[in-house]
């Protein structure tokens, strides 16, 4: 995988996970045609999400929900995230 591949990867991801939810992943909420990050954004992800899911909770909860979305690309389970950061918030 590419590092653009790797962040259309969590957006989708996290999409599908939290429909109707602000995510941006590395800034971007879409990625255009000619987006081109360097290799090290697609192994170092910035999250930030905003949704009604966290209503209530809290950011340890909000935080855990986004870290069970991706643990399936996370590197120690032989993903390609090496370094993620989460901002998150509720909507509401």
């Amino acid at each position: 995988m590419n590092a653009k591949s790797n962040i259309q990867t969590v957006l989708d991801i996290l999409k599908r996970k939290f429909p109707g939810s602000v995510v941006r992943v590395n800034g971007k909420e879409e990625l255009d045609e000619h987006y081109s990050p360097d290799e090290r954004s697609g192994s170092r992800i910035k999250v930030e999400i905003i949704t009604e899911y966290f209503r209530d909770l809290p950011l340890l909860e909000q935080h855990k929900m986004v870290h069970t979305a991706l643990e399936n690309s996370m590197q120690i389970n032989g993903g390609f995230i090496h370094a993620l950061t989460i901002k998150t918030r509720s909507n509401k």
